[in-house]
């Protein structure tokens, strides 16, 4: 609120009183209104308006004395005068009586007198005034005169009609009010009311009590009170450190850069700087209720390099007005603010709760609130919110199985701001801390080892380290032991999982073995043997019938040579099957019952033959490689070339036998039947036993998991593909890790098949 010329009253706190008649007035409170008791007395309901206010209120009287003495009286407006910007800065006026007999020459009284009317509308004047205490002793009041100014109604009647129950201030102070302007003065001089005779009526400080004006104390004035250099700033002249304080609170930003952005260095200050200093050292004590006093305040606080420039401003206006409102960087400062400040800025990166809670966070801040009249509770507060964070932080250590968030820095402010609600004063920051503790379920006792540990060594429940684990500390307790229990659950589900699985990888291995000896006895290695007698023999009738149905009416030689060159070889192939036969053992099974199985398309081609066409075709191969040459193998030529050795072997017979038609016949009739052999390999694919018991090794082996606990290797690639088909085909291979049951269309005999696997991806032939 800016503050009149040098130490005159504020502007803003200066009422116009209406009741019948016009009066003047001054605010000791947003709603307090200090008048002449003439001016209310015999008219209508008083009603007041202030200066730049909220608009005219209602009022009622709730003291007033009217004698040869006093004459003033207090109105209580229904609502504030002032607007909500200005009620926290209506601050309690000082008292001060007159002592010593010499004129007090400055003094200076505004109201609204009948001589500022303009058009028939209210106006202010601002006057100044010299006060004489020797006149006007006998009635017992102030008697003025009037500097400057001599004004004169154009109809007659005094010019200072209205003037009545202005407050008459001097060097700040407030001395009493202005009753009447007495004649044959040519109108120059004024009388008031004493402030003395106010403060020493027992109704009139009740009242003012009551209504929020606080218990008034009263300073001793003189004439011998020096006169102090008026010091400017945004504009306005101030000669007290209640008007300077009025006006940092409304200019903060601009006091503090003339002030203390700036300060230069002791043998060089800045100019903003060196006016201070020089404003400050006229007043030898302070007007103040600061101990340390004016020394003490620049020695200690302006000058310390170590203090920012908004803290350096806030120690100036504490020490200029303790008892004004406390404002930090133009914002005022209550309890509930510093509560909103610790709920919110320790959360928030950006917004006023923020910046006020990092400066708290930053130091220095709550001593200096502490030294106002409103905040003197927090006086120890900053003592004892660092002896909390340290207590906290030696607790903290000793629970090193704490999680991360303890070490955190958002962690660490959120911390600070709850331990600081915890220590502030009034009923707000309790509040939301009892909320918040209710609103938090704690995890049950044993759930969380440094959780309890903690709660083991804390203070006590109340204190603000208790309030911080059952606050902060809990929720997040809380949620590591549901972690715990969920982790604890998979673990359960994975360990029935690896004992399933380890048990059915068992009843594999044991099936699979038992598989194994059945295939490998003496008795199936026998049975192996005499299914190959029976499934070649039929196949060699068929093939020692063909030469003499061939040749046998026009060559019977041939016929014989051939026959018995091909019982030869098919002997030779018979026998150098009997090791493979052996090795299969058990797994060694042609289709004696189903013959039609060697044609189907979707079984692999063997590559040594297994039918006796096959083998005399094969040993065709061998014998003509042994006249044409070994260069001749599959692994050099392409199948057509090994057709080749063949005519080889043919010619060379032709050639022994001197007969080249037999030699042309017989070329003819073996290349289509090797044409017929290899389309019979090409398409209906004579199989060789030994692929099937391979597949079905290879289907045991792909089941056994690469590792203890894990997963074969072809459900983990099935679990991984991107089709929905391979997927579900993973799924049900899983199952079947777990039941043992065979793959859909296979039987679960081992002796046929081994141990039941997933089902073999057929192709449909064309």
């Amino acid at each position: 609120m800016t503050g009149g010329h040098g130490a005159g009253p504020e502007h803003e706190r200066v009422v116009a009183v209406l009741s019948g008649r016009s009066g003047s007035g001054y605010l000791l409170t947003a709603r307090l209104v200090l008048t002449a008791a003439h001016v209310v007395s015999g008219g209508s309901a008083p009603r007041a308006v202030a200066v730049r206010g909220s608009g005219i209120r209602r009022c009622r009287v709730v003291w007033s004395r009217q004698d040869d003495e006093c004459d003033a009286a207090l109105l209580l407006a229904e609502q504030d005068l002032v607007g909500p910007q200005s009620t926290s800065l209506v601050a309690p006026v000082r008292w001060a009586g007159l002592s010593g007999g010499h004129p007090l020459a400055d003094c200076q009284a505004m109201g609204f007198p009948r001589a500022a009317r303009q058009n028939d509308r209210l106006d202010t004047e601002h006057i100044e005034c010299a006060l004489r205490p020797g006149s006007g002793l006998v009635r017992g009041r102030y008697v003025l005169d009037i500097r400057d100014v001599s004004p004169e109604l154009a109809h007659g009647g005094s010019p200072w009609e209205g003037m009545s129950g202005a407050a008459l201030f001097a060097y700040g102070y407030l001395l009493g009010v202005v009753t009447e302007a007495p004649r044959n003065w040519r109108h120059q001089r004024l009388e008031a009311v004493k402030g003395r005779t106010l403060l020493g009526d027992p109704g009139f400080v009740s009242a003012l009590a009551r209504h929020g004006g606080g218990t008034p104390v009263v300073e001793e004035l003189s004439a011998g009170t020096p006169q102090r250099a008026p010091l400017a700033l945004s504009g306005t002249l101030h000669s007290t450190p209640r008007d300077l304080a009025a006006t940092v609170r409304e200019h903060w930003t601009p006091a503090r850069r003339r002030f203390f952005d700036v300060m230069g260095t002791p043998g060089a200050p800045s100019e903003g700087w060196r006016t201070l200093l020089a404003w400050l050292r006229q007043f030898d004590d302070p007007a103040t209720d600061d101990v340390e006093g004016r020394p003490e305040l620049i020695d200690r606080r302006l000058t310390n390099p170590g203090l920012p420039p908004d803290l350096k401003l806030l120690h100036l206006l504490r020490w200029l007005e303790p008892e004004g409102t406390p404002v930090w960087r133009g914002m005022p400062v209550t309890t509930e603010s510093l509560s909103e400040a610790c709920r919110n800025g320790r959360f928030d990166d950006a917004g006023a709760d923020a910046d006020l809670y990092r400066d708290l966070c930053a130091g220095g801040l709550l001593e200096a609130l502490a030294g106002f009249t409103r905040l003197r509770e927090l006086n120890g507060v900053q003592q004892a919110w660092d002896e909390a964070w340290t207590s906290w932080l030696h607790l903290a250590a000793q629970a090193p199985a704490a999680p991360q968030w303890f070490r955190d820095e958002s962690a660490e402010s959120a911390t600070r701001g709850l331990l600081l609600a915890a220590l502030l004063p009034g009923p707000e920051a309790a509040a939301w801390l009892r909320t918040a503790r209710d609103r938090v379920t704690p995890p049950p006792e044993g759930a969380v080892e440094w959780y309890d540990r903690l709660r083991a060594r804390e203070p006590g429940p109340d204190t603000p380290i208790g309030i911080l684990l059952r606050t902060d500390c809990a929720p997040v307790a809380a949620h590591q032991a549901r972690e715990q229990d969920l982790q604890a659950a998979r673990d359960r589900a994975d360990r029935r999982v690896r004992e399933a699985h380890d048990s059915a990888a068992a009843h594999r291995d044991r099936r699979w073995a038992a598989y194994e000896a059945r295939r490998l006895s003496a008795v199936s290695r026998l049975g192996a043997v005499a299914r190959m007698t029976l499934w070649f023999a039929p196949w060699c009738a068929v093939t020692l019938c063909v030469p003499w149905l061939v040749w046998g009416w026009t060559y019977p030689d041939y016929a014989g040579t051939l026959t018995w060159q091909l019982a030869a070889l098919a002997a030779t192939v018979l026998v150098a099957r009997v090791p493979a036969v052996l090795r299969l053992g058990g797994a060694y099974r042609p289709p004696l019952r189903s013959p039609r199985e060697i044609f189907r398309p979707d079984r692999e081609v063997a590559s040594s033959g297994a039918v006796f066409s096959g083998a005399v075709f094969s040993g065709a191969m061998f014998s003509g490689a042994m006249f044409s040459g070994a260069m001749f193998s599959g692994a050099m030529f392409s199948s057509v070339t090994r057709l080749l050795p063949v005519p080889g072997y043919v010619g060379l017979t032709g050639v022994l036998l001197h007969d080249v038609g037999f030699v042309a016949a017989t070329v003819v009739f073996l290349l289509a039947l090797g044409t017929l052999f290899r389309y019979a390999r090409t398409r209906a694919v004579v199989r060789d036993w030994d692929a099937d018991h391979r597949r079905r090794r290879q289907d045991y082996e792909s089941r056994r998991p690469p590792g203890p606990g894990g997963l074969p290797r072809h459900i983990a690639d099935g679990a991984r593909s991107a089709s929905p088909r391979e997927r579900a085909h993973a799924y049900r291979s899983f199952i079947g890790q777990f039941t043992g049951l065979s793959a859909p269309g296979e039987p679960d005999d081992p002796d046929r098949h081994g141990p039941p696997g997933p089902p073999v991806r057929r192709r449909r032939g064309r």
